[in-house]
């Protein structure tokens, strides 16, 4: 009895340390994460050319070469997106002042209320004088630094987890130091859940942004492309992301629509489409095994976020599933992988040991 409480003591205090270290090597984990996840992906596709004897040397400069395509694309839509705000901020200062004089107008028809619109006009003219933007070119290449010294960790860990892929099974025996390790199988799960769950995931996430995108072109909406990436990127933060997506194209559009209706009917077909698909085919697609219930979701996002920031939030999930099958394996935390479960797995299990 006095052992049993001796670990538990001991448990929650490596605990307490595993996240403490979490913390504080944030930015050398994060890029291993994100390393880790982006080589979980192309693992498959590894081992299939690595069976057609194609030499690995030929393999991971391939697969490197088509990632940083991909992400310099998506760079690209940012600094150009970032570049076309400011070389039109006449206009939407413009459009901004019109509208908050509509909204003022109606305030004091409403309920009387008189705003001082010449100070708020003012305080938008000051946010984009060369003084501002100048702050922010700063700010923004400070920020530039930190992501290239994180990409370039992130590029090293990379390279080096594809080179591994290949031969992943010998070292897992190797370190178990047996043939039949429960340490390879362990691996082999989380590393297909991590797989089937980013693969549809991100086919998800692209159909959505194509939608998005789409709508945003036929309704004339600045910036649409960037509206499509920014939607495919936040639908990965689980709850809010959808919500954020939402709106920061329906305040683009409120700045640009004369009538409050376009706005509406704008908002109507995306939250409608959005809402659907997030509810009803992505469930379906992902399946009860990689699912988690609504309460751990939430838990998951403001903890990784706490620890994290917004990458954390970003990865939130893939954390929150591969802790779900790590608790499956160990008999004392199992309790805790069937709490993580969507609640009609809960409900199957428990039919199922009814009629058993």
């Amino acid at each position: 009895m006095q052992d049993n409480v001796i670990k538990n003591i001991l448990l929650i205090f490596l605990i307490v340390l595993v996240f403490y270290l979490l913390t504080i090597l944030s930015s050398i984990l994060i890029p291993f994460v994100l390393a880790f996840l982006f080589a979980s992906i192309f693992q498959p596709l590894i081992i299939l050319l690595r069976r057609w004897k194609i030499p690995i040397w030929i393999i991971v400069p391939f697969i490197t070469a088509f990632t940083l395509m991909v992400i310099f694309g998506l760079s690209n839509i940012i600094y150009s997106t970032v570049v076309d705000i400011i070389s039109n901020k006449d206009f939407l200062i413009t459009r901004i002042n019109l509208k908050l004089d509509e909204i003022f107008q109606w305030l004091r028809e409403m309920f009387g209320i008189r705003l001082n619109t010449r100070i708020i006009n003012k305080e938008l003219k000051n946010i984009f004088d060369a003084e501002t933007i100048s702050s922010i070119v700063q700010n923004f290449a400070s920020v530039l630094g930190s992501f290239t010294g994180s990409f370039i960790m992130f590029a090293l860990y990379y390279i080096f987890l594809l080179i591994g892929m290949g031969k992943y099974k010998d070292y897992f025996n190797y370190v178990a130091g047996k043939e039949e390790s429960n340490l390879l199988k362990y691996y082999e799960r989380i590393q297909k859940s991590i797989f089937s769950y980013m693969l549809w995931k991100t086919l998800i996430n692209l159909i959505a942004a194509v939608y998005v995108y789409l709508v945003c072109q036929f309704f004339d909406i600045p910036f649409s492309l960037f509206w499509g990436f920014l939607t495919w990127l936040l639908l990965y933060i689980p709850t809010i992301g959808s919500i954020l997506a939402v709106l920061m194209p329906a305040l683009m559009a409120f700045v640009q629509f004369d009538s409050i209706a376009e706005v509406l009917v704008f908002l109507a077909i995306v939250i409608v489409f959005l809402f659907l698909f997030g509810n009803l085919v992505e469930p379906k697609v992902l399946g009860s095994q990689l699912r988690l219930n609504t309460l751990v979701v939430i838990f998951g996002l403001v903890f990784w976020g706490y620890i994290w920031g917004i990458p954390g939030m970003l990865l939130s999930i893939p954390m929150m599933v591969i802790l779900k099958i790590i608790f499956e394996h160990i008999p004392s935390f199992q309790v805790f992988a069937r709490m993580m479960g969507p609640v009609e797995q809960i409900s199957n299990e428990l039919d199922a040991q009814k009629t058993g």
